[in-house]
């Protein structure tokens, strides 16, 4: 009798087929962050040109980089900005489906939010690092002065022979190595925070609010879940994107002033945070919502074969 207890835990190993709900996972967080990994790229440049650079104001520098991904779409998805932000939200993406498959596969008689506690955890160690390694890299990419635009082949010419001919007037002065700035902690740690807020309200607190959506409002479970899943990871920008300019700031003007620094931050703070909202729709809403259909379809699919 005790060996049929001991054994009854892996009865069902057997049958289990984890590596294809694991192969569904994969596709469904690759095709949702290609899927949402232009619009993404658009408005994280635009945000830090604008904090940036006065120069750049934010709505037009966001309809210049829409308008590029339609009119040079093999050069934008060519770009080293849009891998990197595939590689963040499809990472996220993977980590997060492959933590629920598992832990619904081969956690079933554990609590639901131990559960949680693990995919939430799971995806701030991946999500977070990368997050910030996504922010320092657009910084260090766009953060500097405004973009000029590109100039004529005769005037590029020109200015070629110009700089040859002043390089040999000057050849025993050698010019300074420009390298990369380091990333203060600070930084890191307003990063950190901000991504920790984003990934709770998306993977942990929106699906527990669920539940709360009234009846009147939708009686259908999915529909109160793509509302709350579109809806939270909204609400949590108004407290993280505080933290996003701080930590751009910091990265910027790490010598400056308190008053300088909030008078920054409150400037920007208004349509950066309109901006944020809209941005986490595709990222952690529409991009969620079709994770997670996309997933459960595959999953049916390849758990019924």
């Amino acid at each position: 009798m005790q060996q049929e207890v001991i054994q009854e835990p892996f009865a069902g190993w057997k049958n289990i087929k984890l590596p294809a709900l694991i192969g569904a996972d994969l596709i469904s967080a690759g095709l949702s962050a290609t899927l949402i990994a232009p619009v993404v790229t658009a408005i994280d440049r635009a945000v830090v040109e604008n904090a940036a650079s006065s120069k750049n104001p934010l709505l037009p520098t966001l309809k210049r980089h829409l308008a590029c991904t339609f009119r040079h779409p093999k050069a934008f998805f060519q770009a080293k900005p849009f891998f990197i932000v595939w590689t963040l939200y499809a990472a996220t993406y993977v980590t997060a489906n492959v933590a629920e498959t598992t832990t619904s596969t081969l956690m079933k008689h554990v609590d639901d939010m131990v559960n949680r506690s693990i995919i939430f955890v799971s995806t701030c160690v991946v999500n977070v690092p990368l997050g910030v390694w996504k922010d320092v890299r657009f910084v260090q990419i766009y953060g500097g002065s405004a973009p000029t635009k590109p100039a004529s082949p005769s005037i590029a010419a020109k200015a070629a022979t110009a700089t040859v001919k002043a390089a040999a007037a000057t050849s025993s002065i050698k010019p300074p190595v420009v390298k990369p700035g380091r990333v203060p902690k600070i930084v890191g740690a307003t990063f950190l925070f901000r991504d920790a807020l984003t990934i709770f309200g998306s993977f942990t607190l929106a699906p527990i609010l669920s539940e709360s959506v009234p009846t009147s409002v939708a009686s259908d479970p999915r529909i109160k879940e793509a509302i709350s899943q579109l809806g939270v990871p909204v609400l949590t920008q108004l407290v993280a994107t505080p933290f996003h300019l701080l930590g751009l700031d910091l990265y910027r003007c790490s010598q400056s002033q308190l008053s300088d620094r909030i008078s920054r931050i409150r400037s920007n703070l208004g349509p950066v945070t309109l901006l944020r909202c809209c941005r986490i729709i595709p990222a952690f809403g529409v991009g969620c919502i079709v994770n997670i259909n996309l997933r459960a379809a595959l999953h049916e699919k390849f758990g019924s074969e």
